[in-house]
């Protein structure tokens, strides 16, 4: 099992940080590796919403679905996956702070077949492209 924790204050409103983080449509705007990502229904991210992404991972494309189980407004953001080789939740606060939001992150993986072999390599990779991530992140929303 790999598990990340991560804090990250952002300077910015917290609904607009919210509501950027939590648009699967802009995935490929601030993830490195994502190819392509789309939700259903084709509008607000809610609970249910289901996502489907395409992303280089380790040098293999990774396929996966899923749906948010977490979700209020302004403050708590969930995912799980469905479908893909990795078995993949995320649960995220957003808190406003003086000058911005506090947003935490919590994920818990669980690779199977080619990534399960290579598990302690995909928990290294996985690390440092959620800190490359939150770096474009910032740079996109306190711009």
């Amino acid at each position: 099992m790999i598990t990340l924790d991560m804090i990250e204050e952002i300077k910015a409103p917290v609904e607009k940080v919210f509501d950027y983080v939590t648009d699967f449509r802009k995935y490929s705007e601030w993830q490195e590796g994502i190819i392509e990502s789309s939700q259903t229904p084709d509008g607000p991210t809610g609970l249910g919403t289901k996502f489907k992404t395409a992303r280089t991972l380790v040098g293999r494309k990774l396929e996966a679905g899923g749906e948010v189980a977490q979700f209020e407004p302004n403050s708590k953001f969930g995912f799980k996956t469905t479908s893909g080789p990795v078995n993949f939740t995320l649960s995220q606060t957003f808190e406003s702070v003086d000058g911005g939001t506090r947003m935490t992150v919590h994920v818990e993986a669980e690779a199977s077949g080619f990534f399960k072999l290579a598990e302690g390599l995909l928990a290294s990779n996985m690390k440092k492209q959620f800190e490359d991530q939150t770096v474009k992140l910032k740079a996109i929303l306190e711009g």
